[in-house]
């Protein structure tokens, strides 16, 4: 009779990312659980560098999890790869590993030092499962300088 191999100890596979959608809102409807996304976005635009994002919203759905897990988030500059900014959320649980877990992320006015790609990225664990890449401009028409209109604007 053939032995089973022995589990490796050591931390447990982090969950599958099936989605991060940047948005102006979510809706969860405490009936059915179904959640509504509105205004997804790829881009902000400002009206100069140095400039503050909108508050916005993620929406990101896991799955395939096993256990706990700590979540958290971090944005980050794609050109220099630094952290702009980053927060620890709540612990998730998966009861099996076809549970899917949404998490609705509100997420603060946070500063764009330049114009270009960032990247949110989502950790398990510490370790990273997914991002999702939006891009920083200049809004059309803005004044040349920031100081002239300091308010942030919308997500195009």
């Amino acid at each position: 009779m053939a032995k089973k191999p022995k589990k490796r100890p050591g931390k447990i596979p982090p969950p599958v990312c099936k989605a991060i959608l940047l948005c102006d809102a979510v809706l969860m409807d405490q009936f059915t659980g179904k959640a509504t996304v509105f205004g997804i976005f790829q881009q902000f635009l400002v009206p100069g560098f140095p400039g503050l994002t909108t508050q916005f919203f993620a929406f990101v759905q896991l799955t395939n999890g096993i256990g706990r897990y700590a979540v958290s988030v971090e944005l980050r500059d794609s050109q220099s790869d630094l952290t702009i900014a980053q927060g620890q959320l709540s612990e998730v649980v998966f009861s099996d590993r076809a549970t899917k877990v949404n998490m609705i992320i509100p997420v603060p006015n946070l500063p764009l030092p330049r114009a270009g790609e960032y990247d949110f990225i989502v950790f398990a664990d510490g370790q990273e499962i997914d991002r999702q890449q939006f891009i920083a401009a200049i809004r059309p028409g803005a004044p040349t300088n920031a100081a002239d209109n300091p308010e942030p604007e919308e997500p195009e």
